[in-house]
C-alpha cells in the first residue's frame, strides 16, 4: 500500500495533474482517485486521459528502477 500512496503522492504534486484537476475544479488527489479506479464522473478530455496515463506509467517506470537499483 505504501507503494501505491507513494505513486499518488507523486503524481499529485505533478503540473500537469494539478492544471488539469484546476479545470474540472477537483483536487489533485480527487482527480486522480476517479482516473486511477476507472470512475466516469470526472469528463476528462482524451488528451488529459493520454497526458494522465502517460504520467502514472512514468512514475511506476520511475520507482521500479529505483528498487532495483537500491
Amino acid at each position: 500500500m505504501e507503494q501505491k500512496t507513494e505513486l499518488l503522492e507523486d503524481l499529485c504534486a505533478d503540473e500537469a495533474v494539478c492544471f488539469i484537476a484546476d479545470r474540472h475544479n477537483v483536487t489533485p488527489q480527487l482527480l486522480l482517485r476517479h482516473f486511477l479506479y476507472g470512475e466516469a464522473s470526472i469528463p476528462l478530455e482524451p488528451n488529459e486521459v493520454e497526458i494522465l496515463i502517460g504520467l502514472s506509467e512514468q512514475v511506476k517506470e520511475d520507482r521500479i528502477t529505483n528498487i532495483k537499483t537500491r
